[in-house]
């Protein structure tokens, strides 16, 4: 492919992310067509499916764009230490927890995910891939401290992720339950709560069946 081809090809793409950005917010996900995001995008419709095969992959696709600009806003603040970016991260969960369109969507498509197996299932794997990102991020403000957690990275990621849809949720629903900087003073808790000498934690393993726990389920 000639580099002014791969050039339109990568503004149609865009093109349609922005699109779909503005269909998926005025209609909710499942009232969004491939069409209207089509018209929208001034393109055929034959044009969206030549870049995403589905209207899924198409809202999972714009979720990996807007997670790819935080995360570089975040990872480029964490050069200086967790403190330094702490006010970007409270400023991106502000950004979507006062947007209408952003919060709403996000819990409507959750929503359509627990309900749509194909669909949920392209969502776990968006919500993996931000773990991952996350973890990562955890893992070199853990060495830069050198200093080692009572909880491993992946749980660390796991729980920073979760408070993070909560207050978004929170904000959305009781403003004035969520200050502004909950969401950093809370991370800095946590980090400094959870430094402990030793090896980090090893996930917890369920405990192994023995034969007298088989007789009893067998009973």
């Amino acid at each position: 492919m000639s580099g002014s081809r791969a050039a339109a090809k990568a503004r149609t793409h865009e093109n349609l992310l922005d699109a779909a950005a503005t269909v998926f917010a005025e209609r909710g996900y499942g009232a969004a067509s491939v069409e209207e995001i089509a018209r929208t995008a001034g393109v055929s419709v034959g044009s969206v499916y030549a870049h995403f095969t589905s209207k899924e992959k198409l809202f999972v696709a714009l979720m990996e764009r807007r997670s790819a600009g935080e995360f570089a806003t975040a990872q480029a603040a964490l050069a200086d230490g967790f403190e330094a970016a702490v006010p970007a991260l409270n400023r991106q969960l502000l950004a979507e927890a006062d947007s209408a369109h952003l919060a709403e969507l996000g819990a409507e498509a959750w929503l359509y995910g627990l309900r749509s197996p194909g669909f949920g299932a392209e969502l776990a794997a968006h919500h993996r891939r931000v773990h991952d990102v996350v973890v990562e991020m955890v893992t070199r403000e853990r060495e830069r401290r050198g200093t080692t957690l009572a909880m491993t990275d992946g749980e660390v990621g796991t729980v920073a992720t979760a408070l993070a849809r909560g207050l978004v949720h929170y904000r959305r629903m009781s403003p004035e339950t969520v200050p502004d900087d909950l969401f950093g003073r809370t991370l800095i808790a946590l980090l400094r709560g959870l430094e402990a000498p030793g090896p980090p934690a090893a996930p917890a393993s369920p405990p192994a069946s023995g034969p007298g726990d088989r007789a009893s389920d067998d009973a």
